[in-house]
């Protein structure tokens, strides 16, 4: 990973952080892509303890699309190519919110902001010898189906139906966008993963600091963040993954998913949504080769 140039979301704590960490250790330039100034800048002095580490922190808000698009170009002005994005943030809500631009905010900040980031980095990802996307899924994915008569859960509110649906969301997009880049022979490829139930601060009320005792209780139960990042990792660096794309790896393994998960005319539907919800009047992967790229 030596002068790759990776940008991980989410990097301020738990696995995005342990993600960061082990990237810059292999040589790799990381963006850390976090909402929270102070939190992140926290991180960065920790994870900046280790000499020869080479990282930025970037401001980004998932829960609103015009900090995605200040953060797209913002950095489309900084580097001329990006090598690797994971999108790793992610929340579990415990009451239903909505982002600035009123969508449900685990559908918006889990997979909406993923989304549109992801269009707009396409073309750097293209610059690269060959870029990669991770998105971050969950076995939560097989819990239901989207809701596609209250994608924003407008009625009936449950926090972990939104949150499956949510990562349910992102391995249907990791499907559609890896037939759509491979239609183009592209060489960026896209995969979804699940860390394992890892031990971090996401049941964590930030604001009053409630549930610190589960999130304890977590550490001795479960796995580490280090340990969850390995995947990620995994899918970010292995040269054997260059032409592996629009898989669920577990474990650094490609897993068994939902049948709901596999319904490519869902993966098209969302796919189509998605474009709608984010102001997109045509597929910016229609157009043109030369555009493109």
């Amino acid at each position: 990973m030596t002068g790759k140039i990776v940008i991980v979301t989410g990097a301020n704590s738990g696995i995005g952080k342990a993600t960061a960490a082990q990237l810059a250790d292999m040589g790799a330039t990381v963006i850390l892509a976090c909402r929270s100034k102070e939190r992140g800048e926290a991180a960065m002095s920790d994870l900046m303890c280790f000499g020869g580490r080479c990282f930025e922190l970037m401001h980004l808000d998932l829960a609103d699309l015009d900090s995605v698009r200040a953060f797209a170009a913002a950095f489309s002005q900084k580097y001329d190519r990006l090598d690797a994005l994971i999108n790793n943030a992610g929340i579990l809500g415990r009451r239903r919110e909505e982002t600035t631009q009123g969508y449900e905010r685990s559908f918006g900040v889990n997979y909406l902001g993923a989304f549109l980031l992801t269009l707009l980095l396409l073309p750097l990802l293209e610059k690269s010898e060959q870029g990669r996307i991770v998105m971050m899924s969950s076995v939560a994915h097989a819990w239901g189906d989207v809701h596609w008569n209250d994608i924003n859960f407008t009625h009936g509110y449950n926090r972990f139906s939104a949150y499956g649906q949510s990562k349910l969301c992102n391995l249907l997009f990791t499907r559609a966008l890896s037939q759509k880049l491979r239609a183009r022979n592209s060489r960026i490829t896209i995969n979804a993963v699940h860390p394992g139930i890892v031990a971090t601060d996401i049941v964590v009320n930030r604001a009053n600091n409630r549930f610190r005792w589960v999130a304890s209780l977590m550490k001795i139960l479960f796995m580490t963040s280090d340990e969850g990042a390995k995947t990620s990792v995994y899918l970010t660096a292995d040269p054997a993954l260059a032409s592996v794309s629009g898989e669920y790896f577990y474990r650094c393994r490609i897993e068994p998913s939902s049948a709901a998960s596999k319904n490519l005319e869902s993966a098209e539907r969302l796919y189509a949504l998605s474009l709608r919800l984010c102001g997109y009047t045509d597929d910016p992967l229609a157009a043109k080769e030369d555009e493109f790229t």
